[in-house]
């Protein structure tokens, strides 16, 4: 199998992971907007609140902040700020480019490990949230891993992408 065959496969695989759970990411957006408006309404139209509303829409959050991360970073639509690197010459432009996607695979590899090793703990401790539903902390927390993980393989694919094509500065999207 060539370099090129194996690269091709694995950024397919990881762009259709990363794709699920944009969907994923969406759906909980949805969702979100749904229960803080049965929330609201609950609230100040009969009075009644919600117990649960609060809880699930704060890791909601956390979901959709992560989850579809990964999906972001390779579609290359995420914000950033131009204004040095506009400023660059080309050649410069695409050694911080390919020094930016080594330290981000570091920092997702870093995140996705500890992120495990705190859902981890969550689980053979039982931690729970001290609320009236009781979440347990290990689905809040295997979001991070999850998160970082599919960041790290697109910033991974990118920085080999990118050696492979020696020299290449394209963006993630066009990698």
């Amino acid at each position: 199998m060539s370099a090129d065959t194996i690269l091709s496969s694995s950024r397919k695989r990881v762009d259709g992971l990363a794709r699920g759970l944009r969907v994923a990411g969406q759906f909980a957006l949805a969702s979100m907007v749904l229960t803080i408006c049965y929330d609201v309404v609950m609230r100040y139209v009969f009075r009644i609140p919600t117990s649960w509303s609060l809880e699930i829409n704060t890791f909601m959050v956390l979901f959709v902040t992560l989850i579809p991360a990964g999906d972001v970073l390779a579609s290359d639509v995420h914000l950033r700020i131009t204004f040095f690197t506009d400023k660059l010459q080309p050649g410069k432009q695409a050694v911080l480019s390919r020094l930016a996607s080594v330290a981000g695979c570091l920092f997702c590899a870093v995140m996705t490990w500890k992120g495990f090793e705190m859902a981890w703990a969550a689980l053979k401790y039982d931690e729970r949230m001290s609320s009236p539903l009781g979440t347990p902390m290990v689905i809040p927390y295997l979001f991070i891993p999850i998160g970082f993980g599919i960041m790290f393989l697109q910033y991974l694919l990118a920085v080999c992408m990118r050696q492979h094509k020696a020299g290449a500065s394209a963006p993630l999207s066009e990698v």
